[in-house]
């Protein structure tokens, strides 16, 4: 089904630019933005409020954050899953997930169920990379092998529906529990994800200045243009969720990528969900 592309009023958030940024994650206690610069190695905080923008320098590249449910933070770095402080940008790993050591972690979330989802790339695309699933305790199965590179993960609003893209096979597929495949959709290069109030499934489409948006079924439904080409990232946050935060990387001749966007697209987010490690 053809989607007519349409234009936001976007607005550049802070005067930052990221190499590679991604992960945006809102901190409703203190009406705050979080995300990461992967390649430049920073864990930016903007408030969108002033345009503001903060950073520390971490030692070791985080790709994705994910807030607990104690008020704290977690990161993934490598195949370490551990304590992330946005403070001073320290990372203390709390779990070394087992696999190939050249198959490094990427995005993650915690689902709506509790759960906390993470997958792998295989830059080698032999296809050696899983998504993972684990719960409050750590403990961790493979949810999906076979894959090319894990990239954006998100769930329903119930959480009974997990999607996940797959960048290198052009790939967002749906999971049901105990991951039956229930629904897929090619999408061009798909990155990070979000899912809406509605169930609307926002997928960002690296390298063609676009965000897609899915039904619940995964029926193409509408698409935005973004003023930077390599968008990485989409999450919801600001009063009532009503602000949509998109996140790009620097591209070459592109005088606003690796900017973070801000828009009002009609729809509201969800909070993040928080994950209750026991650890």
């Amino acid at each position: 089904m053809a989607v007519t592309p349409e234009d936001p009023d976007w607005s550049v958030v802070g005067d930052l630019r990221c190499e590679l940024g991604e992960c945006p994650v809102w901190d409703a206690a203190l009406a705050l933005l979080r995300l990461v610069d992967i390649d430049g190695r920073r864990l930016w905080t903007l408030d969108p409020a002033t345009g503001a923008a903060s950073a520390v320098t971490c030692g070791r590249a985080v790709t994705a954050l994910v807030p607990r449910a104690d008020g704290g933070w977690l990161g993934v770095s490598g195949r370490d899953i551990g304590a992330l402080d946005p403070a001073d940008g320290i990372f203390q790993p709390l779990l070394s997930l087992p696999g190939p050591v050249d198959l490094a972690l990427n995005d993650a979330v915690c689902g709506r169920d509790g759960n906390l989802y993470v997958g792998s790339i295989d830059r080698t695309r032999a296809e050696r990379a899983s998504l993972y699933v684990m719960d409050q305790d750590l403990n961790h199965v493979v949810l999906a092998g076979c894959v090319g590179a894990s990239n954006g993960v998100d769930t329903s609003p119930d959480g009974r529906i997990l999607y996940h893209a797959d960048t290198f096979a052009d790939t967002v597929t749906a999971y049901e529990r105990r991951g039956t495949r229930a629904a897929a959709v090619r999408v061009a290069h798909p990155d990070g994800i979000a899912v809406d109030a509605d169930g609307g499934v926002w997928v960002a489409s690296w390298g063609s200045g676009m965000l897609f948006r899915y039904t619940p079924g995964l029926v193409p439904d509408r698409a935005l243009r973004v003023p930077a080409p390599l968008v990485t990232n989409v999450s919801f946050g600001g009063p009532d969720y009503r602000w949509m935060f998109v996140t790009t990387a620097r591209s070459d001749g592109a005088e606003v990528s690796g900017a973070v966007f801000a828009a009002d697209v009609g729809v509201a987010g969800l909070p993040p969900a928080r994950f209750a490690v026991q650890h």
